[in-house]
């Protein structure tokens, strides 16, 4: 027994030091931020400050060393974020994760965005400031690659380290511009309506086209006159399904990528005139889909005339928001529509061809060899013709479709100038500069949100936008083979939405559709207006003594307005189900509150019992949380006439009234049966909770280590706090998207600005800035932004020095 007991105690104290020493090996790994460091490639010294949050505070005598350091301390913290991110994009996750991720490389070698970024950088000016700064980033990245210490996650997954290169930095970007997955589901959405349902049914959902239903034209393009040219009516359903289930497919491809994708944000000016401080206080919140590590990198560079406080991108050298001493821009996406999609017409006699107006086309054709790992390479060739690359290769099922689609999008249309716009709105002094900066931009669309010391205040619609023929609704899929849905030219960029310095004393965005400034409405795919206009009744009052602290409660604001407005439409039918509960919500989305826990129950219900019968699985899944359903929902509820209401799998003919009296009912009973028969047990705290997941954390028991979360959290869908949800049958509300950071600044008092981060700083799960903000961001408390070099010193945790060799 004796024996025993000491085979056990030597078994226990091996495992002990065993997990010491990997306690210790892994502890080792955590940056170490007051480290000197000499690099080939610095010109000067420069002296990196840690605050206590880990953001560098770089000072250097020249903006070239700056952006060395500012890529070297970026990779030294977010290293793993930057390779998946250049994989994702480039399409080679695979040779990393095996076949798992083989659907999403196809899907973005597709998109060849190699090919566009090698030829924007073969057009680099010869020494221009933005550039020199872009190569000094990537050396100092490069740098961090050749000495730094090498990832866990690259010793986990067998990735080897290799060097980034100007390529991988336009290759991240174009990623970055990937916004187009509603076009995915909304288009192929809308033809099929159009065409298998008809009119009747089209018009009853909200476009981006129009401000409402009832004036949206049907496009006789799809159904083409040309004697060349015909399409069987159960052709046209076969292929809108299956795009929709391609559709769908993307989406998902898009939800589990290791980086996420932009979706909205929000972001408001408030002139001096309405401030107490009399200057413009700037907020801005940028919601983009979760993931750990966060989406943001806050980094202050200081060098001779520029002091810059900047959110930077995993690989990209330029800050993509910011302030200077002068002036500070934030985003949110403009939702314009960059992409169509084009039906062509293939030669029977010539797969390898499709008409163009009166002849045959050659497609292009590009091969593309997938690595896997642990299994053979993978052969892809795409097709392309005039409008762009053929989509139908993705999916086995579409294929063999004898009307293939093509995808159109503005991106490749004309040469990136992302980095200067950037490096331009990072420099701006003035409203004159950052107009010129924004001016650049042709894809994505962006709403440049701006203010400056002097007191200016200024909102751009920032895209090239597309002169469509009059016929044409970009909303559904375009004929590609007559020649006569051609885009026309451009507007010119003065005839963009925009508004600088407007008489409200505010500019807002909240990805709402734009109104007209004279030359039509901007087709895109636009959020429901709920955010804007509780934004609008906040701003839109003589209240002219605006904080710094009243936004923080504004951009923290739960209510969704329109929502109870949805209900009182209903009340007689609430009223008679005996739940006047729903009745007396005011919107708010609080952990205590029962009323949005009903209510998103009752949604689904609604939405099922009205659309799924017409649209079927896959439809109804690109329906189901898509812009469309979103903006048609205040006047569908109300429209008795709709055809939407009949379920065409019964004999019965459903109404409107029988329909949302039965979704209550269920709504309850599925809630009785997930939480009891005791309403107030049916807390919203219970069903909507936030986690952060890390690609290495999607696999148990990983998800303990590297996830962060789950948190119960407030907020909710549309709302300015906006903790979105996908809506399904489950009863849970996970939060997919959100603010990635929320900035807010009073220009009166620059060196003031307040921030915070969902989860952290540092990309690695040992470091105590891994998730340090994570509980703020939950409880929508802030911290400072410091760009004071004396501010700095007093929470300092470390000086980094750089050295020239």
């Amino acid at each position: 027994m004796r024996i025993v007991k000491r085979i056990l105690l030597g078994l226990l104290i091996i495992i002990t030091l065993l997990g010491l020493g990997v306690f210790i090996w892994l502890k080792s790994k955590v940056a170490n931020h007051n480290a000197e460091q000499v690099l080939a490639g610095l010109k000067g010294q420069v002296e990196v400050v840690w605050d206590n949050y880990g953001i560098p505070h770089i000072y250097a005598d020249s903006e070239e060393d700056a952006y060395f350091a500012l890529g070297y301390v970026h990779a030294q913290e977010r290293l793993f974020q930057m390779e998946a991110l250049r994989r994702l994009a480039d399409g080679r996750l695979s040779e990393v994760f095996g076949d798992m991720t083989l659907e999403s490389d196809k899907f973005f070698r597709s998109l060849a965005l190699r090919k566009y970024a090698e030829k924007t950088v073969s057009e680099y000016p010869q020494n221009a400031p933005y550039i020199n700064a872009a190569n000094a980033y990537i050396k100092g990245l490069n740098a961090f690659i050749e000495k730094g210490d090498t990832p866990v996650e690259f010793q986990l997954l067998g990735i080897p380290k290799t060097p980034f290169t100007n390529i991988d930095c336009h290759i991240i970007q174009g990623y970055m511009g990937f916004s187009f997955a509603d076009a995915f589901r909304a288009d192929p959405l809308l033809t099929f309506v159009q065409q298998s349902l008809g009119e009747e049914y089209l018009k009853d959902l909200v476009t981006g086209w129009a401000k409402n239903a009832e004036k949206i034209p049907v496009n006789k393009a799809i159904v083409t006159t040309n004697p060349t040219i015909s399409y069987e009516k159960k052709a046209v359903q076969s292929t809108e399904q299956v795009l929709m289930a391609l559709g769908n497919k993307v989406l998902e491809i898009q939800k589990n990528a290791p980086f996420p994708t932009f979706h909205g944000s929000n972001s408001w000016v408030i002139s001096g005139k309405k401030t107490k401080s009399k200057g413009v206080i700037f907020s801005n919140d940028t919601h983009i889909a979760y993931s750990q590590p966060s989406v943001f990198f806050e980094a202050n560079l200081v060098y001779p005339n520029q002091n810059f406080y900047g959110n930077f991108i995993a690989g990209i050298p330029m800050a993509v928001l910011g302030h200077n001493q002068y002036a500070g821009w934030g985003l949110t996406m403009f939702e314009n529509d960059d992409v169509d999609f084009y039906r062509e017409k293939v030669n029977p006699q010539n797969t390898n061809q499709v008409w163009f107006k009166d002849h045959w086309e050659d497609l292009s054709l590009r091969k593309e060899t997938i690595k896997v790992k642990g299994k053979p390479d993978v052969a892809v060739t795409y097709r392309s013709s005039r409008h762009g690359v053929l989509i139908n290769e993705f999916d086995k099922k579409f294929a063999q479709e004898k009307s293939p689609i093509a995808l159109w999008w503005v991106l490749t249309q004309f040469p990136d100038q992302s980095l200067k716009v950037f490096y331009d709105l990072a420099h701006a002094k003035d409203v004159t500069d950052a107009s010129a900066a924004a001016s650049m931009i042709h894809f994505p669309g962006l709403n440049i949100m701006y203010g400056d010391i002097k007191g200016n205040i200024a909102w751009w619609a920032s895209a090239k936008l597309p002169k469509r023929p009059a016929h044409v609704r970009p909303f559904t899929i375009l004929d590609g083979a007559s020649g006569k849905d051609e885009i026309e030219g451009w507007l010119d960029f003065s005839q963009n939405p925009h508004a600088v310095n407007p008489s409200s004393g505010f500019v807002y965005s909240a990805n709402n559709q734009p109104e007209d400034m004279g030359t039509g409405l901007v087709a895109g795919y636009y959020v429901a207006p709920d955010r804007a206009t509780r934004i609008r009744e906040l701003l839109d009052t003589p209240k002219n003594d605006w904080t710094t602290h009243d936004v923080q409660k504004m951009i923290t604001d739960t209510k969704n307005v329109i929502a109870p407005r949805v209900l009182k439409s209903i009340a007689d039918i609430v009223n008679e189900s005996g739940h006047k509960e729903l009745l007396s919500w005011d919107g708010s989305h609080t952990l205590e509150a029962i009323e949005p826990t009903i209510y998103y129950r009752f949604l689904y219900r609604f939405y099922e019992a009205t659309f799924k019968d017409e649209l079927g699985e896959e439809g109804f899944k690109a329906f189901l949380n898509s812009q469309t359903l979103k903006r048609s929902l205040p006047n569908f509820i109300v429209n008795d006439q709709s055809k939407w209401w009949d379920n065409t799998n019964t004999k019965a003919i459903e109404t409107r009234r029988s329909i949302l009296k039965s979704a209550l009912l269920l709504a309850y009973q599925d809630l009785s049966k997930q939480f009891g028969n005791n309403i107030s047990d049916w807390q919203w705290k219970k069903v909507h909770t936030i986690e952060h997941l890390h690609p290495v954390g999607r696999q148990k028991p990983m998800n303990k280590i590297f996830n962060v979360g789950p948190f119960p959290v407030n907020a909710g869908k549309e709302v300015i706090n906006n903790l979105d949800f996908p809506l399904d049958s489950t009863g849970l509300y996970k939060v997919s998207y959100g603010p990635a950071l929320r900035r807010i600044l009073d220009f009166s008092k620059p060196y003031e600005a307040i921030s915070v981060n969902p989860t952290g700083q540092s990309g690695y799960f040992m470091s105590k800035h891994y998730q340090d903000q994570a509980k703020m961001f939950v409880k929508g408390t802030f911290r400072r932004e410091l760009n004071r070099k004396a501010d700095v010193e007093q929470v300092k945790t470390g000086t980094q020095l750089l050295k020239p060799e």
